[in-house]
């Protein structure tokens, strides 16, 4: 399938093409800890962010950097989440429960309310359960889009937008390079985490059911979001369960890893990068080959 995105509310001229990576966050619940591990080594080594888009989790740790929170201070609050943080129990012909605290999360924990107020552009893809179409969130109020992102089905209640009942975004847009390149981004890095329970065997309750069906769905749409990257991270998470909210530690090397062994081609796409656009756009752009060269 291939992506296309819906605005919500916001003008349809084409972005200015965006100096920096436009960076990828995909889904996967414990697993997407991993892009915390990456987002470490591009601090440490000075990366500029054109750009952050995130289907799911990768929706909610995004939009947590680009509302200006220290990553350190991100790291300690995830490692204190459980489910009843985000989740709460309620069985209806929907889902098993409703993400609603959630939204109360954000509104506690991130320094940024709206889209407009965030340090670093940042879209969310959440599905249409209407047309199966992904449905792109750039403007207006966070918490609804990252509810709605983060709404698994079978397991939480669509999230109601408008006229729209939306559902996760990585059932369209398992990473979403395709936001990041609507958002302006020149190099897309996309980090993917997949969605298999990390189990062998037999399933053992719906969760890993429906999550091991979407795994096995998603499959083929590999062409469709990779060939929108220059570059893509798997981080090696594929021994953590989708609840192994405690083995955050473990994710988050996983991640800072595979960002390590890619800092090289990652580099060389940036310095060509900057080259090109001291060239023939701004000679501020020089400062971004200064420091990584």
């Amino acid at each position: 399938m291939t992506l296309r995105p819906h605005f919500v509310s916001f003008s349809s001229s084409q972005p200015h093409m965006r100096p920096g990576i436009g960076l990828a966050l995909g889904g996967g619940f414990a697993r997407g800890y991993a892009h915390l591990g990456v987002l470490q080594v591009l601090e440490e080594e000075s990366i500029p962010l054109a750009c952050i888009t995130g289907s799911s989790i990768g929706s909610i740790l995004g939009a947590a950097y680009a509302s200006g929170l220290p990553l350190a201070r991100i790291i300690e609050k995830c490692a204190e989440i459980r489910f009843r943080d985000f989740g709460r129990w309620r069985v209806s012909r929907f889902g098993l429960a409703s993400n609603d605290r959630l939204g109360e999360l954000v509104h506690r924990f991130f320094d940024s309310r709206q889209f407009e107020d965030l340090s670093i552009p940042t879209a969310i893809v959440a599905t249409d359960l209407d047309t199966g179409d992904p449905v792109l969130f750039k403007q207006g109020g966070l918490a609804e889009p990252i509810r709605a992102s983060c709404a698994f089905p079978g397991l939480f209640e669509p999230v109601q937008i408008g006229t729209r009942y939306l559902a996760d975004g990585g059932l369209v847009a398992p990473v979403p390079t395709c936001a990041a390149r609507e958002l302006g981004a020149e190099i897309v890095v996309g980090i993917s985490v997949g969605l298999h329970d990390g189990r062998r065997g037999a399933p053992t309750n719906i969760f890993q059911v429906v999550s091991r069906a979407l795994s096995a769905a998603q499959k083929h749409q590999l062409e469709s979001w990779e060939r929108h990257a220059s570059l893509v991270l798997r981080p090696a998470v594929q021994n953590l369960a989708w609840d192994d909210f405690e083995r955050i530690d473990e994710a988050i090397e996983a991640g800072a890893a595979a960002a390590r062994s890619a800092l090289p081609r990652l580099l060389a796409l940036l310095n060509h990068q900057a080259a090109r656009l001291a060239d023939s756009i701004d000679p501020q752009q020089t400062a971004v080959a200064e420091r990584i060269e």
